[in-house]
């Protein structure tokens, strides 16, 4: 098992990262997307004391080098659906799920990835790699799709207005 960190974002001096675990062919076992600095390092040692990973078995790739590597031209852009857990006890209704999502937006003629995670915590939708946005109309369009496919596909987001 392997840990590979990358930082995908930096926002108001805070970075994301994403922390993989990883199988011995570099598969992706797990993922998990983290905020800050702390959280992070967390992450990786819960991962790393769970899994018994060593030092030589982490990775990191800094968002310069993430950046560098990824050309911005027709990218996609990835979303995250962050779905109740017990959703997730019926594959069939899950891939279902999907295919309908996918559906609407390749009827929309958008360029979008689609991750579905199990979450007990609130249901919502994320968009993840909001790194070659330099628009601030691009901002609101994906600001306005998430919340068009929050209601469409009925992903209720406890938002806390204090």
């Amino acid at each position: 098992m392997k840990i590979l960190t990358k930082n995908y974002s930096l926002k108001n001096g805070k970075r994301s990262y994403l922390v993989y675990l990883l199988d011995h062919n570099d598969n992706s076992l797990e993922c998990y997307d983290v905020y800050g600095e702390e959280d992070r390092l967390k992450k990786e040692e819960e991962l790393s004391g769970k899994y018994n990973i060593g030092d030589e078995d982490i990775s990191y790739i800094s968002l310069e080098k993430f950046k560098e590597g990824e050309d911005s031209v027709d990218k996609p852009l990835f979303l995250v659906f962050y779905l109740d857990r017990g959703t997730f006890a019926n594959p069939e209704l899950i891939k279902q799920y999907g295919d309908n999502v996918r559906l609407y937006l390749e009827d929309r003629g958008d360029n979008v990835r689609l991750f579905f995670m199990p979450t007990d915590s609130e249901e919502k939708i994320v968009c993840i790699n909001p790194l070659y946005i330099e628009d601030e109309d691009e901002f609101t369009k994906i600001d306005t799709l998430v919340k068009e496919l929050e209601n469409k596909f009925q992903v209720m987001e406890v938002r806390d207005d204090s």
